[in-house]
C-alpha cells in the first residue's frame, strides 16, 4: 500500500485493503475487485481455513448463500459473489460505506443523546419493507414460496450508511425452505436480547418472529437501553417469558402515544395480537412519521449520520484516498497467470511492484508558461508529467527537485516581500525515467528561472497590491461615519443604547465556524421549532448543535408554535468551549404580527420581547415579526399597546411608534403605521 504500513494481499480476484472484523470462524474484509474494464469496493466474508473443510460448516455456509444470492431489495445487502479459494470458502458481499445501529446507539449514549423520534420511525419502515420482501418471496421459475425469516434482527445486523440509506444485513441463521439442515433442539439461534415469547415455547416460528424483534429495536432506539436486560442469561430469558414492557413515553417524553401504541403492538406477547405481516406495521409507522413530522425527508438521516461520525468518516475518506494510489496491473497480471495455470507464487512479485508504483506516484502540474499537462505511463507506474516543447526539444525525462526558498533573492513590493523559488538543476536519471520526482518549477536548459515568468508575477502583485489599497480607502469612506456619535433630534427620539450597539456588531457573526464553541440544545424539535442567536436564524444539527465561530455572551432564542419565546443568556469561552441546555415547556401564547406591503423604509427597527432586545432589519422579512398578545382572565386576547423604535439606513436618529395589536393573528402594516403618524406631526 502506498503508505507501507499495510501488506497488501490478493485473494482469488480480490484485493485485500483492510479488515472489519476478524472472528475466530470468519474475517470480514473490505476488498477491491479486481476488473479488467472497471472495479468496485466490495466487503468479503473468509471462513478460516479449518471451517471450510468442516461438512456441517459447510452446509450452513451454503444455506446462507442459497438465501441471499437471490435476494435483490434496496435495504438489503446483496450478496454478488461466493465460492472456495486455496481451500477458504468466501462470499462477496454489498459494501456499506457507514456503521451498524449498535454503534449508532453506543455513540449517542456517549454523547448523552437519544435517537430523534422521526429518524427512529424512518430506519425502522426500512427494516420493515426488506423484512416484508424477504418474508414473501416467491421463487418466480417455480411458484415456491421461500419463506425466509431472518430470526437475527437486532442493532447489530442493520446497517446505517453515511448517504442515508438502511440495509438489513447476515442471513447467517435465517431459516427458509431452501435449508438443508434443520435447528437441532436446545440450540439457540439469534441474540439472547432479541427473542419472542414463542421462540421459548418451542412453537413453529413465522414473520412475526422477525416483527417483535423490529418492535425490540424501536424500543431501544427511543429509550436509548436495552429492553431485556438482566444480570445473567436465565433472568432475560424470564423477562422474555413475563413480556411486562413499559411504553416508550415513560423514559423519554417526546414519543407521542400514537407511537406508543405501535411499539406495544407489535411487542404484544401474544403474537396474534401484533401486526399480521411486516407491511401493515410499516404502513403504521409512515402514517404516523408523516402525521406528526410532515417536514421530514429521507436525506435527514444522511445530515444526522455525517454530524455523528464526521471525525471517522473524515479518516476514513483519508484512507481510501491511499488505497486508490494502489496500482491494480501488478495484480491484475498475477491473477492472469493464475487463472491460465500458473501459481500464486508471483503474489509477492505483484506486492513489490505495487509498493513501488505507489512510492513513484507523482503529480506534475506543469506551473512553468507553454506547458500543457499529459499522462504518460512508465514501467514504474503512471505519471502526470509535463508535456511541453521543453520535452520535445531535449526528449528527456527529467527528475525536478522541490524549489527551496533562496532568502537572498527576494522581490520587495512596499511592505510585502515575495520570494522566489530557486529550482536545483535537472538530471536525467540513471533510468531513463523511472526515478520519482516531485512538484517543482521546470527550468531552461540554461538552469535559469523564465524570465518572462518573474515580470508576469511581479506585474500580478504590483496589480494586487494597488486593488487592495482601493479597497481600503473605499471602505473606509463608505463605513467610517459609524464611529461618530449619533445624533439626537427635537423629535420623540433616542441613542441606540449600548446593547442594541453591541446586538448590531454580533448581529454580523459567522455562525459557520469552527466546531471549537457550540450550544447543545438537548430535546430540539428541528420540524416544530427555530432557533436564534443574536437575533439571527441558525442552523441546528440534527443533534441540538449550534455552531459558533468565537467565545464570547450570546442570546439565544427557541421559539416554539402556540408558546412564548424561550431566551437564555450563554457564555462559552475556552473553559466552558459547549454549553448544554435543556428547554423547557414555555407557557401558552398567542400573536399578532408586524409586517410591511411595500417596501417604505430601510434601515433598522429596535424593540424588547421577553426581555430580549432585538435588531431587526426593515423592511420587515416575510411572514412578518411575532408580537405577542395579553391574555384576559377568561383567556381570551386582549387589545396589547406596542412602542418600537426605528431608524432609518444613513441617519443616526431613532424616531418612536406606538400600535396595538387587537387579536390572534391581526396584522399590523409597519407602512401603515408610519403614514398615520406622519400624517400627525
Amino acid at each position: 500500500m502506498a503508505d507501507g504500513q499495510t501488506k497488501i494481499e490478493r485473494f482469488g480476484r480480490y484485493l485485500i485493503l483492510d479488515h472489519f472484523v476478524d472472528g475466530g470462524m470468519a474475517k470480514i474484509c473490505r476488498a477491491r475487485y479486481l476488473g479488467e474494464q472497471a472495479d468496485k469496493i466490495v466487503a468479503i466474508k473468509m471462513v478460516q481455513a479449518q471451517f471450510s473443510q468442516d461438512v456441517a460448516f459447510k452446509t450452513m455456509f451454503m444455506d446462507e448463500i442459497k438465501v441471499t444470492f437471490g435476494l435483490l431489495h434496496p435495504n438489503i445487502v446483496q450478496t454478488y459473489d461466493y465460492g472456495n479459494h486455496n481451500g477458504q470458502l468466501y462470499v462477496a458481499m454489498e459494501y456499506c460505506d457507514g456503521r451498524n445501529l449498535k454503534e449508532y446507539l453506543d455513540k449517542l449514549r456517549d454523547r448523552k443523546f437519544v435517537f430523534p423520534v422521526e429518524i427512529s420511525v424512518y430506519i425502522i419502515t426500512q427494516v420493515c419493507q426488506a423484512l416484508h420482501y424477504a418474508h414473501t418471496l416467491t421463487d418466480k421459475m417455480t411458484g415456491k414460496e421461500f419463506s425466509i425469516i431472518h430470526r437475527d434482527i437486532s442493532p447489530h445486523n442493520i446497517m446505517l450508511t453515511f448517504d442515508g440509506s438502511v440495509k438489513v444485513i447476515d442471513f447467517g441463521i435465517a431459516k427458509a425452505t431452501t435449508n438443508t439442515e434443520a435447528t437441532q433442539a436446545g440450540t439457540i439461534k439469534g441474540k439472547l436480547s432479541y427473542l419472542a415469547p414463542e421462540y421459548l415455547e418451542g412453537k413453529e416460528l413465522d414473520a412475526r418472529y422477525d416483527e417483535f424483534a423490529v418492535g425490540i429495536t424501536l424500543w431501544e432506539m427511543l429509550c436509548s437501553r436495552k429492553m431485556f436486560k438482566a444480570q445473567n442469561d436465565l433472568a432475560v430469558l424470564k423477562k422474555i417469558q413475563d413480556c411486562i414492557i413499559d411504553p416508550p413515553s415513560k423514559i423519554n417524553p417526546n414519543v407521542p402515544k400514537e407511537l406508543d401504541e405501535i411499539v406495544l403492538k407489535a411487542l404484544s406477547k401474544d403474537r396474534n395480537k401484533r401486526y399480521e405481516n411486516m407491511d401493515q406495521m410499516n404502513r403504521a409507522l409512515m402514517k404516523f412519521l408523516y402525521s406528526h413530522y410532515p417536514d421530514f425527508n429521507a436525506t435527514d438521516l444522511s445530515y444526522f449520520a455525517k454530524e455523528l461520525f464526521k471525525e471517522e468518516i473524515k479518516k476514513d475518506r483519508e484512507k481510501l484516498f491511499e488505497f486508490g494510489k494502489i496500482d491494480l496491473k501488478p495484480f491484475l497480471d498475477d491473477l492472469r497467470r493464475e487463472q491460465a495455470g500458473g501459481t500464486d507464487s508471483a503474489t509477492n512479485h505483484a506486492e513489490a511492484k505495487a509498493a513501488a508504483a505507489a512510492r513513484d506516484h507523482v503529480l506534475d502540474f506543469g506551473f512553468a508558461q507553454g506547458q500543457s499537462g499529459a499522462t504518460k505511463t512508465t514501467p514504474a507506474g503512471t505519471r502526470v508529467v509535463a508535456k511541453d516543447e521543453l520535452m520535445k526539444r531535449t526528449g528527456q525525462t527529467r527528475q525536478v527537485k522541490v524549489a527551496e526558498i533562496d532568502k537572498k533573492s527576494e522581490l520587495q513590493l512596499g511592505q510585502a516581500v515575495v520570494k522566489k523559488k530557486v529550482v536545483s538543476k535537472s538530471s536525467r536519471t540513471a533510468d531513463g525515467g523511472k526515478g520519482g520526482t516531485t512538484v517543482g518549477q521546470i527550468r531552461t536548459r540554461t538552469g535559469a528561472v523564465q524570465k518572462d515568468e518573474s515580470k508576469f508575477n511581479m506585474k500580478s502583485l504590483a496589480m494586487i497590491a494597488v486593488g487592495v489599497v482601493a479597497i481600503l480607502t473605499v471602505g473606509y469612506f463608505k463605513f467610517g461615519d459609524q464611529f461618530l456619535s449619533p445624533k439626537v433630534s427635537k423629535e420623540e427620539s433616542r441613542r441606540p443604547s449600548s446593547q442594541e450597539g453591541t446586538a448590531q456588531t454580533v448581529e454580523k457573526a459567522d455562525q459557520s465556524g469552527s466546531d471549537e464553541y457550540r450550544i447543545v440544545i438537548s430535546n430540539f424539535e428541528k420540524y416544530e421549532q427555530k432557533a436564534f442567536v443574536n437575533g439571527q436564524e441558525v442552523e441546528v444539527s440534527i443533534l441540538g448543535e449550534i455552531k459558533l465561530s468565537t467565545p464570547g455572551e450570546y442570546v439565544l432564542r427557541v421559539q416554539t408554535k402556540g408558546q412564548e419565546h424561550f431566551v437564555r443568556k450563554v457564555s462559552v469561552d475556552a473553559n466552558n468551549s459547549s454549553v448544554k441546555i435543556k428547554k423547557p415547556d414555555m407557557p401558552y401564547a398567542v400573536f399578532g404580527y408586524l409586517m410591511n406591503s411595500r417596501t417604505c423604509v430601510s434601515g433598522k427597527l429596535f424593540l424588547t420581547l421577553f426581555g430580549e432586545e432585538r435588531v431587526e432589519r426593515l423592511p420587515i422579512s416575510k411572514g412578518g415579526i411575532q408580537l405577542p398578545i395579553r391574555i384576559g382572565p377568561a383567556g381570551e386576547p386582549v387589545s396589547t399597546d406596542y412602542s418600537v423604535f426605528y431608524q432609518k439606513d444613513g441617519e443616526d436618529i431613532q424616531r418612536k411608534l406606538t400600535f396595538a395589536i387587537k387579536f390572534e393573528n391581526d396584522s399590523i402594516d409597519l407602512c401603515n403605521v408610519l403614514h398615520r403618524q406622519s400624517e400627525t406631526e
